[in-house]
């Protein structure tokens, strides 16, 4: 019987970043669980079921989250969510949710194997952040539970407010890990954002 694949995270080989004077910090969220969603915000029937299983309502407001103990549900589209949890090993999560829709028009897809969850946060955030994305991400047009797919630094980009720190969650596919968190690194060196290296530790 072969021995299973060891998981590994696209920034496995890059440690975090931080500056302590000024409490920002650059780190990867690995191995989260990424569900996306798809079924018709019409159908109760289904909603009370997601509600159910899941214990948060999926928003239906375009570019906001909802949060439970453990779990967020994010928009992506009007019929469209990604459901993101803490790591799940055996998959339940998705097998829970699959049977609860069974016979309904819905999709259950688990996607984590494709991306992963880069955390930018601290004072400077929002600066390093404009030198690359477009959007407006000021907290009095993107408050905390917001969120918005964009581009960032030519990379596709799911951008989530987490807090008023600020700090906000970046989603990327994990092919693209590296250069983002490459790019969040090279954009932070004004503000004294660094990743450690064996010469500093």
């Amino acid at each position: 019987m072969s021995s299973p694949i060891p998981r590994s995270s696209p920034l496995g080989t890059v440690q975090s970043a931080e500056t302590p004077a000024l409490e920002s910090q650059l780190f990867e969220r690995p191995f989260l669980t990424h569900i996306n969603l798809r079924l018709h915000p019409n159908d109760a029937v289904a909603l009370a079921s997601v509600h159910q299983l899941l214990g948060v309502q999926i928003p239906l407001t375009p570019n906001t989250t909802t949060a439970g103990d453990d779990l967020m549900a994010i928009w992506l589209g009007p019929d469209e969510w990604l459901l993101l949890a803490e790591p799940d090993a055996s998959g339940s999560r998705v097998t829970e949710l699959q049977n609860s829709l069974a016979g309904r028009f819905a999709s259950v897809i688990d996607t984590g194997a494709g991306q992963t969850v880069i955390r930018l946060s601290g004072p400077s955030t929002l600066d390093i952040l404009a030198r690359g994305c477009a959007l407006d991400l000021h907290p009095s047009v993107f408050p905390p539970g917001a969120c918005a797919q964009t581009l960032l630094a030519r990379a596709q980009a799911l951008l989530i407010a987490v807090d008023d720190t600020p700090t906000i969650d970046i989603i990327v596919r994990r092919s693209f890990a590296p250069y983002v968190a490459a790019w969040l690194q090279d954009s932070g060196r004004e503000f004294g954002l660094r990743f450690p290296t064996s010469d500093t530790q």
